[in-house]
């Protein structure tokens, strides 16, 4: 009896670290991609970068981190995943071919990161 509480502790208490993980993902800050405008010709150049900062909480080891970036009719516009050292990084997102020119318009969009295994 004593063996069996003792399981089915260990197993609570494994079950409520796994399914709490994905909670631990703070996204800090979404940054635009930094554009630049040719004085002659007048035509602005931006680049298929953007940045986002991300908090991963008290993880103890460096985790990999995917983020993806939804416009308001929840099209995929950027995605990307990099490694993360606790507390803090940097996760670089690459802007899909079809929605290149995201400078001409507001940027009203929702992130969304997790953890992959």
């Amino acid at each position: 009896m004593f063996f069996r509480s003792i399981l089915i502790f260990l197993y609570f208490i494994t079950f409520i670290n796994h399914a709490y993980a994905n909670f631990d993902i703070t996204i800090i800050n979404l940054y635009p991609p930094k554009c630049s405008i040719l004085e002659e010709s007048k035509v602005l150049l931006c680049p298929r970068i953007m940045e986002i900062d991300v908090d991963i909480g008290k993880q103890k080891y460096k985790k990999l981190v995917n983020c993806i970036v939804f416009s308001e009719e929840e099209e995929v516009l950027a995605f990307g995943e990099n490694y993360i050292y606790p507390p803090r990084g940097k996760v670089y997102l690459t802007i899909r071919e079809a929605r290149r020119k995201i400078h001409e318009m507001k940027l009203i969009a929702n992130a969304e990161c997790k953890f992959t295994e």
